[in-house]
């Protein structure tokens, strides 16, 4: 059993397969009690497939992990009420939105990018932008920051 990210992750590089959740977890849970702080970021939890309950378990090892280790959570999601709930009381929650004016600078940074039919009209690149800043509609990320219990 690898005793370091590093050799779980070069182990499964030269393989060419993926860790298992319980070579993860066994992984986090032996090398985060020798770190005098140690964050856990899940980006986009929402996207954990839910298929047999596999989201569940991941925030139940999460959880788990938390509370048997210094380790603190930082998780990002969009709003699915099932995903709220698991965090309800387990820590602060923020709410984050686009605003209209940055998603505009992001996409007029990005244009050039399209192709020439798309780049040398003006009007179409409005068409676009427009559309995509109305179909986000300032979607926000859901990010509960959840300080361990052990921690100082």
């Amino acid at each position: 059993m690898p005793q370091s990210v590093q050799q779980l992750y070069d182990h499964h590089q030269h393989k060419r397969t993926r860790p298992s959740f319980d070579e993860i977890s066994q992984t986090l849970q032996s090398v985060i009690p020798h770190n005098s702080r140690t964050f856990v970021i899940v980006d986009a939890l929402d996207e954990c497939q839910d298929l047999e309950g596999g989201r569940k378990r991941f925030l139940t090892e999460l959880f788990s992990l938390q509370a048997r280790t210094p380790a603190n959570l930082f998780v990002t999601s969009r709003f699915i009420p099932e995903i709220e709930k698991e965090f309800e009381g387990k820590g602060a929650r923020f709410e984050i939105r686009a605003a209209d004016e940055d998603l505009q600078r992001y996409l007029d940074g990005h244009m050039l990018k399209l192709p020439p039919f798309v780049s040398r009209n003006a009007p179409l690149q409005e068409e676009i932008k427009s559309a995509i800043i109305n179909s986000v509609d300032g979607m926000y990320v859901f990010s509960p920051l959840l300080e361990s219990t052990m921690a100082n």
